[in-house]
């Protein structure tokens, strides 16, 4: 136990605040739109996806309704990844079987770019 008391000490002690960093930039919205329109629209072609009618949610600004749909929603996810060090690009897309079915009402489309060797952009649309 003391053994154990000491290491957390020693862990805790070895951690400053200017450790603890940025990873990268979650954007969603207003913002993606004016990053990454390019690549929005050549997904929504890829993949036929009309946003038109849909409504839209925001990740965290809409937290518990974002949870509730994933917990218990079917939708489609859409994703497409950049790889930074090579300049390869991803699109994929992947089913989800939830416990209702998709309720074809809601679209969720948000980016993570980390500062090392992805950009990846989401579409899931409810």
């Amino acid at each position: 136990m003391k053994k154990l008391l000491c290491f957390g000490i020693l862990l805790i002690s070895n951690l400053s605040f200017g450790q603890i960093r940025k990873a990268g930039d979650f954007y969603e919205l207003n913002d993606l739109w004016k990053r990454d329109s390019v690549t929005i629209k050549k997904m929504l072609k890829e993949y036929d996806i009309n946003i038109s009618k849909l409504d839209t949610v925001q990740f965290f600004e809409n937290f518990d309704f974002n949870v509730e749909l994933h917990d218990n929603y079917s939708y489609n996810a859409y994703s497409y990844v950049l790889y930074k060090k090579t300049g390869q690009t991803t699109m994929k897309f992947f089913p989800y079987e939830g416990k209702l079915p998709r309720p074809n009402k809601y679209v969720m489309i948000f980016c993570f770019d980390d500062y090392v060797d992805k950009k990846i952009i989401n579409i899931k649309v409810f």
